[in-house]
């Protein structure tokens, strides 16, 4: 028996739909897929400073965790600003799958914030509870339930480099304060330090940082080549 012509353009048509709805469910399973990845797993951020030389270089790019969230000491997280608008579900998450793939130069959705204006790269230097003074741009730390002051180089297990060189003596407290008087971190609070102690923005501008700033941990610099490195 013949197929006439209307029944071949239905079965046309019905073909044409399911490959339609096949191709959406792809494209949503991947972007969900891609998302989760991005949130539970791991992601790329760009460094576009130079606030974390030598040892993370100014447009580098590393890969951070984002469920390692509770640092120890000497260790490199990724920051949110303090004062960073929440975005809708739908945005945060087109904003993670875009900024994936331009290594976080690039948000379609950018939130106002007036502190930094963006989120950034800083050591962990001090953990809750402990007390710590600065001296010569060097922290100077007293773990919680110690009695002695220790540097912030003889409490980590990893040694890292930080930068510093001659300003003029009018500059120490404009955001590189060189000095800083004893103070307490509460249960909730981290200080943490740009490496380039002359150049960052850091805690001694805004204030130690609450956990849930922490967004991840930076694990390792892929880029520059010649410059890669677990952290």
């Amino acid at each position: 028996m013949k197929q006439n012509v209307a029944d071949y353009s239905f079965e046309y048509r019905k073909k044409q739909q399911k490959m339609i709805q096949r191709a959406i469910l792809i494209a949503v399973s991947v972007f969900l897929g891609i998302t989760l990845f991005l949130n539970c797993i791991l992601f790329t951020v760009y460094t576009n400073s130079a606030s974390m030389e030598t040892d993370i270089s100014k447009d580098g790019v590393s890969f951070v965790c984002p469920f390692l969230k509770k640092p120890s000491r000497g260790q490199v997280v990724y920051l949110s600003p303090a004062d960073e608008e929440k975005l809708p579900l739908y945005k945060s998450a087109i904003n993670v799958a875009v900024s994936f793939f331009t290594f976080q130069k690039y948000r379609p959705f950018n939130s106002r914030n007036r502190m930094t204006g963006k989120n950034s790269v800083r050591r962990v230097v001090a953990l809750p509870g402990d007390s710590y003074y600065m001296k010569d741009y060097v922290l100077y730390v007293k773990p919680a339930g110690q009695n002695f002051y220790l540097t912030e180089f003889e409490l980590t297990s990893k040694p890292y480099n930080i930068r510093i060189y001659s300003v003029p003596a009018e500059w120490d407290g404009m955001g590189c304060a060189g000095s800083i008087t004893e103070t307490n971190l509460a249960k909730d609070e981290y200080y943490v330090l740009a490496d380039n102690r002359i150049e960052g923005i850091d805690s001694r501008s805004y204030g130690p940082v609450k956990a849930g700033r922490i967004k991840g941990r930076l694990l390792l610099q892929v880029f520059p080549f010649n410059k890669m490195r677990f952290f």
